[in-house]
């Protein structure tokens, strides 16, 4: 497991840090943009410079860039590597009032660190050297709330996969080898209703949840819901939990938060069977009760390659 998590963007298996910031670009596609192609190896070589440079301001800021790359954008950025063996567009949902949106989205960009203003720096130079080929539709700062919680108030992360487990569940082995190390990550922007939420007893909130508010303890069995958010999101085959990692992090201020949601898994179809068990009602009318609360504004799936890909693009 060590050698394969030698291969993962520094990013990706690392815990999330008291900022984050998370861009999402489309690609031009206009006669006048230079071909994509040509373009984005020049933009991946400059990542390295950048995160080392900025690093040498704070050391214990601990800046890393991570990047993934949807299915639509594969082809005319990367013509000569296979794609991903399971990178796929993310999958729409709808049942009723609940809505998973697929929103557009081509290349992906997780900055993170502990230090809001250094993330700003590194986001202006990846806007600027990608500015010929892709627009930025969307720039959201997250960042550590309390003691990691949410804007709801409950603890975000806790059944988080730790060591080797982290590694089996986040990265992939089984693909061509410059794909091995890789990983597929879906992200979701969520806004919170807190008017309704506050309005709700702690007893309720934390059914919904399934934990406990004050110490983020998980209840019993016999106490929780079928319908509790950390019922419905978890992936169980033949009784075993399948992990995946969630580095979420809060965003927005007063007049608009929530949560922005960033999972990652070895193959994407973990994350859209928890998304599937959380929207749609079973046969008993059971969904993830936590939707009551939150709406989902964007959707999409990404694939955050390994170094050995990356390397392909430095000098």
């Amino acid at each position: 497991m060590t050698a394969l998590s030698n291969l993962a963007q520094a990013g990706v298996l690392s815990n999330p840090t008291v900022h984050a910031e998370y861009m999402t670009f489309v690609l031009s596609g206009t006669d006048k943009s230079p071909s994509p192609s040509e373009h984005i190896g020049a933009a991946l070589a400059k990542l390295d410079v950048i995160t080392k440079s900025i690093n040498q301001k704070d050391l214990d800021a601990d800046l890393s860039i991570s990047v993934g790359f949807s299915a639509n954008a594969w082809a005319p950025l990367f013509p000569d590597t296979a794609i991903p063996a399971q990178l796929q567009p993310f999958t729409p949902m709808q049942d009723g009032k609940r809505s998973f949106p697929a929103t557009p989205g081509d290349i992906f960009f997780m900055i993170k660190s502990n230090r809001m203003d250094l993330n700003f720096q590194a986001a202006k130079l990846i806007v600027r050297d990608l500015a010929a080929i892709a627009e930025l539709i969307e720039d959201i700062q997250g960042y550590k709330y309390l003691d990691n919680r949410d804007m709801i108030d409950f603890v975000d992360g806790t059944e988080n996969p730790v060591g080797d487990e982290r590694v089996e569940a986040v990265l992939v082995c089984e693909d061509i080898d410059i794909h091995q190390g890789g990983s597929y990550l879906t992200v979701q922007r969520y806004v919170d209703h807190l008017d309704k939420w506050e309005a709700q007893h702690t007893e309720y909130q934390e059914q919904v949840i399934g934990r406990t508010k004050m110490d983020n303890i998980e209840l019993d069995d016999d106490v929780k819901p079928a319908w509790a958010h950390n019922a419905k999101s978890k992936v169980e085959i033949d009784d075993v939990e399948i992990k995946m990692l969630r580095q979420n992090r809060p965003w927005g201020n007063a007049k608009e938060h929530g949560t922005f949601f960033v999972g990652f898994a070895s193959t994407p179809e973990i994350i859209k069977t928890s998304l599937t068990q959380m929207i749609y009602a079973d046969e008993n009318g059971d969904y993830d009760r936590l939707l009551d609360f939150v709406d989902a504004q964007t959707g999409g799936l990404y694939f955050m390659p390994s170094k050995t890909f990356l390397a392909l693009f430095t000098d």
